[in-house]
């Protein structure tokens, strides 16, 4: 009967793969909470939100389903529930890519929550409903 060895090489390269498994989930939030200090000084929506009055900034794009049937009603709904409190602005992705590169806008739908100050609190990456943006804008 052979001894059963372990490759030094194999061991190496799994437990390397481990530790980026289990450390890139950290590193996402980390990267997506320096970009949001940055964004946090930039200011990068300028004047198309209206100053002193929180804002959801939409992303979407024309073929995107998801964004038709989940993220669009829930922001019917949102807008509904605060109809003066809350700018909701709707964008399409493809024509605003300077801006959704700056975001770091990775799909759609993405929606951004704007402070009543211009300043960027949340960047949702995927369907986010009515209730999560809410609590969103009342931090």
């Amino acid at each position: 009967m052979e001894a059963i060895g372990i490759d030094p090489i194999r061991l190496a390269t799994v437990l390397i793969v481990g530790a980026l498994m289990l450390a890139g989930p950290a590193i996402l939030r980390y990267w997506r909470h320096t970009r949001l200090m940055q964004l946090a000084e930039a200011r990068p929506f300028g004047d198309m939100i209206a100053p002193g009055k929180p804002a959801i900034i939409a992303f979407t794009t024309p073929r995107c389903h998801e964004c038709r049937t989940r993220q669009k009603p829930a922001l019917e709904r949102l807008r509904l529930h605060h109809p003066a409190a809350i700018d909701i602005i709707v964008l399409d992705a493809t024509t605003h890519g300077e801006l959704v590169d700056r975001l770091g806008i990775l799909t759609v739908p993405a929606t951004v929550v704007v402070s009543d100050t211009g300043t960027v609190r949340q960047i949702n990456l995927g369907y986010v409903d009515e209730h999560v943006l809410t609590a969103q804008l009342a931090r």
